[in-house]
C-alpha cells in the first residue's frame, strides 16, 4: 500500500533539492530515489518520479488505484512476511549505529598519527603492486605523497623492504650520505626514521601504513605499539571503503537487493554498505539467504495492483 502523504513529502523534498549540486543534496536525492522507486515499482528514476506524480494526482481525487483495506486487517503480503522481520532489522540497525559512531576514516587515522606519535610529521598508506608500481591511497601531506611514490625505485624506502619481507614491520633509518631519490627527499624534509607496518588488506600487492619521524633514534616499544594500533585502524578503514565499492557494484547488478537496501536505508537512516550488512546478518539469523530476505522486503512493499515484480537477486 502506498502512503500518499509520505510519497507527497518525498516528491516535494526531491523537487526542493533538484537544483542543489552539493554532495549532501546529491546523496539525499539518491536515497529519495530509492524510496520512490520502491513505492512505484520503477527502477528507472525518471519513470519512478512520473509514476509518483500520477499516484499523487489520483490521490487528490480520492483514488490511489488501490483497494481499501479495513483497519486492523492483515494484507496478503503481511501474511507471507515473518512478523519479526522488520523488528529484527530495527534492532540490528540500532546496534550498528551505536557501534559505527567510533569508526574512523583513513584521513582520521592519518591525522591521529601526527597527533599521538612523538616527532611525527605525518603518515601515509600505500600499496606496492606486484608489477612494481606504488599507489598511494592516502598521505598526510604533498611531501609525504612524493616520498611514497619515490619508493618505486628498486630497493628504496621501507615499502620495498616490507614487500620483500612479506609481512610484519620494518624500521628504516635515513643514514647521512646514503644515495637515492627517496633518502634525499626524506633528508630535505627533516625525516630521519620511517616505520612501516604491513596491512593484510589487498591481495595483489603489499599495503603498508608508514609513519615518518624526525627523530633519528630507534622508536621505543610504546611508539611501536601505537604504530601497530594505527595500522590496524587503517586496515579497518580500507576494508570499509572496499565494502562501499562492492555495495555500489552490487546495486548496479542486483535490482531486488538494491530495493531492499533502499527500504532499510530510508527506514533506519543508515548508509548503503550498512544496509547490506544488516540484510546479510538478518539472513544469517533467519538461516536463509540474502536473496530470500530481499524478496520478502520488496514483495511486501510492492504488493499492490499494477506493481511490477522485482527481478531475482540471484
Amino acid at each position: 500500500m502506498v502512503d500518499v502523504a509520505e510519497l507527497r513529502r518525498l516528491v516535494a523534498e526531491h523537487d526542493a533539492l533538484a537544483g542543489d549540486r552539493s554532495p549532501d543534496a546529491r546523496r539525499r536525492l539518491r536515497d529519495i530515489g530509492y524510496t520512490i522507486g520502491i513505492y512505484t515499482g520503477e527502477a528507472d528514476a525518471v519513470r519512478a518520479m512520473a509514476r509518483a506524480r500520477e499516484l499523487l494526482d489520483a490521490g487528490q481525487d480520492g483514488h490511489t488505484g488501490q483497494p481499501p483495506t479495513e483497519p486492523g486487517r492483515r494484507t496478503a503480503a503481511d501474511a507471507t512476511l515473518p512478523e519479526s522481520l522488520l523488528a529484527e532489522l530495527g534492532e540490528l540497525a540500532a546496534r550498528e549505529q551505536v557501534r559505527s559512531r567510533s569508526s574512523s576514516t583513513l584521513g582520521d587515522v592519518l591525522h591521529l598519527a601526527r597527533v599521538v606519535l612523538p616527532d611525527c610529521v605525518g603518515a601515509a598508506v600505500s600499496t606496492w603492486h606486484d608489477e612494481g608500481s606504488v599507489h598511494t591511497l592516502a598521505a598526510g601531506s604533498p611531501q609525504l605523497l612524493a616520498l611514497e611514490r619515490a619508493q618505486a625505485e628498486a630497493g628504496a624506502g621501507p615499502l620495498s623492504r616490507l614487500r620483500a619481507q612479506g609481512e610484519g614491520r620494518v624500521v628504516v633509518r635515513i643514514e647521512p650520505g646514503r644515495p637515492g631519490r627517496f633518502t634525499d627527499r626524506a633528508r630535505r624534509c627533516g625525516i630521519r626514521t620511517v616505520v612501516a607496518a604491513h596491512l593484510r588488506t589487498h591481495p595483489h600487492g603489499c599495503t603498508a601504513f608508514s609513519a615518518y619521524l624526525l627523530s633519528a633514534e630507534e622508536p621505543d616499544a610504546p611508539v611501536l605499539r601505537l604504530i601497530a594500533a594505527l595500522a590496524l585502524q587503517s586496515s579497518i578503514a580500507l576494508d570499509r571503503s572496499a565494502l562501499v565499492r562492492t555495495v555500489a557494484d552490487l546495486l548496479d547488478r542486483r535490482h531486488t537487493t538494491g530495493l531492499a537496501m533502499g527500504v532499510v536505508m530510508e527506514r533506519h537512516g543508515v548508509a548503503p554498505h550498512t544496509a547490506l550488512m544488516l540484510l546479510a546478518r538478518l539472513a544469517q539469523r533467519l538461516e536463509t539467504d540474502l536473496g530470500t530476505v530481499a524478496r520478502h522486503l520488496t514483495d511486501h512493499t510492492h504488493n499492490r495492483p499494477g506493481a511490477r515484480p522485482a527481478p531475482d537477486a540471484g
